[in-house]
């Protein structure tokens, strides 16, 4: 199985039309400056391509422990194929090569969503046509169990699309990493795998990384994250006074910079300090008002 979030379904479903590509690499301890500069520059390149939708980067964390994990999502798979194939992603691949240890697993996934859950896990494997009633039914006696564990938030099963994904993958998300490891470890699911491997052909391999929607990390209660307007609110209460602040010093050092670069810096600057300093304590003192 190869790996992201999901909706709760017991049957496969036709993905949206927003095909992603996940990269996990594994960085040398002494390059991870060099290796979020080259992140930053290889995903502002990316988004300036056709059908751009977004892009996140996660760095190693109790999710995915010593892997930087990257997601890039484009409008269609003819404008995904442009950026993978273009000569600027080859000069960046030739690039960061030095600064990974190993290759670096990449996987396209057909309509992945980079939805709220904490913890998500993702299976791919290829089913041969004469199998795939069994093995449509064998996901369908999973899920009917996965509901039974605590922290279990919802599943999908993705089939393959032609030029996109080639096996049919399997999203399961959980509210934190130990409920997923109970799942992992528990009897249920290494019965549900000895079932599945004799319906596979070729290797199976699965991934998994944590919630890209950080800020706001879903509940087991509340699997879609916060109210829209409640996070709008939380968001306001820490970038209002943070570009103010980015603006006053800006100012004061270099009242005449180019508004370009102004403008750059200070979203740069202001991103980076709501995600790694600001957002934290504050989505925590606000847990309680955001998921009522």
């Amino acid at each position: 199985m190869r790996p992201y979030a999901s909706t709760m379904s017991s049957s496969p479903s036709q993905p949206a039309a927003s095909p992603t590509t996940v990269v996990a690499r594994r960085v040398h301890s002494d390059c991870e400056d060099d290796f979020r500069a080259w992140d930053l520059r290889i995903r502002a390149a990316a988004g300036s391509y056709p059908g751009f939708l977004g892009s996140e980067v996660q760095p190693p964390n109790p999710s995915h422990p010593g892997e930087w994990v990257t997601v890039y999502s484009f409008a269609t798979v003819d404008q995904l194929d442009a950026w993978l194939q273009s000569e600027e992603r080859r000069a960046f691949m030739v690039e960061v090569d030095p600064m990974i240890d190993g290759e670096a697993r990449e996987q396209r996934v057909a309509g992945m969503r980079t939805a709220p859950e904490p913890v998500t896990i993702v299976f791919s494997q290829c089913i041969a046509p004469e199998n795939y009633d069994e093995f449509v039914a064998l996901h369908d006696d999973g899920l009917d169990r996965l509901r039974e564990f605590p922290g279990f938030l919802g599943s999908e099963l993705l089939p393959p699309v032609e030029g996109v994904q080639e096996d049919h993958v399997i999203v399961a998300s959980f509210a934190s990493r130990p409920d997923l490891d109970r799942w992992l470890e528990s009897d249920t699911r290494h019965e549900w795998v000895d079932r599945i491997e004799q319906l596979v052909e070729g290797d199976r391999t699965y991934n998994v990384v944590g919630g890209f929607g950080g800020w706001f990390p879903a509940q087991a209660s509340q699997p879609q994250g916060p109210k829209r307007w409640k996070q709008s609110i939380a968001v306001f209460i820490a970038l209002f006074p943070t570009v103010l602040l980015i603006t006053l010093i800006r100012g004061a050092i270099a009242p005449n910079m180019n508004v370009v670069l102004a403008v750059f810096i200070g979203n740069v600057l202001g991103i980076l300090a709501l995600t790694y300093v600001l957002m934290p304590p504050l989505t925590r003192r606000l847990q309680s008002w955001l998921n009522r």
